[in-house]
């Protein structure tokens, strides 16, 4: 049985009717926007919020120094390659060792980089605010 026919129809009536469909503009459609639209935000306390950034940004650094050690000690050196030559499973516990280096590292790039940014937040926290007033343009 062929249903060539059947979607030959079904097709002609989709491109028939999508012709006769008319497009929108956005000019043409009414908009009903309240009259005024006032929001309140909360006030931030500057001198509360740069503690809080220099207390994770400090727990960083902790963990920086944590990953610094563990990539110096899991970095491949003349032992490893030792073990990896003559013990049976050498080439696994390489693998696993480096494995654990690149993750370690990887770590220590990403919380590297959240040290900066909570530095340049810090200092952007630290300069004198700025007023600043919103409005709608006619």
């Amino acid at each position: 049985m062929n249903h060539f026919p059947g979607k030959l129809f079904a097709l002609i009536t989709f491109i028939g009717s999508v012709s006769l469909l008319t497009p929108a503009f956005a000019d043409e459609l009414p908009v009903a926007a309240p009259a005024k639209f006032a929001i309140q935000l909360p006030q931030v306390d500057r001198d509360v919020l740069v503690e809080l950034v220099g207390a994770l940004r400090t727990q960083l650094i902790l963990r920086k120094q944590e990953l610094l050690q563990r990539v110096a000690d899991s970095q491949l050196d003349g032992g490893d390659a030792l073990i990896t030559a003559i013990m049976p499973g050498g080439l696994l516990y390489a693998g696993y060792k480096k494995a654990r280096y690149e993750n370690a590292k990887s770590e220590l790039d990403r919380i590297s980089e959240d040290i900066d940014e909570y530095s340049d937040d810090i200092l952007a926290l630290q300069s004198a605010p700025v007023p600043l007033a919103m409005a709608l343009s006619p």
